[in-house]
């Protein structure tokens, strides 16, 4: 298969509305990256092809947006009363079994976290 979109590739049988969904996605990535990094008051270096979308002095952050938002977790999240003075946060763990240490995420309204934190570069 990969030998015949190589061919295509060669011949410019590229489908524009394929490339501009492709165009599209980017668009839409590199956007939410600056969002982000505005937001957390960092640098967008995601256009640098690494792992890390945007870093602070405090975070290196990966950001990703599309179609798929994690609905469930979302409503976990916002089952926890809201307070003022404390950030709600869903953590979220498999159960690898014995003899395998488990991993665990945490998750936060990013809203709710930038609010709680502020500013996150550090003084110089």
């Amino acid at each position: 298969m990969g030998k015949f979109k190589d061919l295509d590739i060669q011949q410019h049988n590229v489908d524009p509305a394929k490339s501009r969904r492709g165009k599209n996605a980017r668009n839409r990535g590199n956007s939410f990256e600056r969002e982000i990094a505005a937001k957390l008051n960092g640098r967008r270096i995601g256009w640098a092809g690494g792992p890390t979308d945007v870093s602070t002095g405090v975070y290196d952050v990966q950001c990703k947006v599309g179609g798929s938002y994690p609905e469930r977790i979302d409503r976990w999240l916002r089952g926890v009363p809201f307070r003022y003075e404390k950030l709600r946060a869903v953590v979220l763990g498999d159960s690898p079994g014995a003899g395998t240490k488990r991993r665990a995420l945490i998750v936060f309204d990013f809203e709710e976290f930038v609010d709680f934190f502020g500013d996150t570069e550090t003084p110089e």
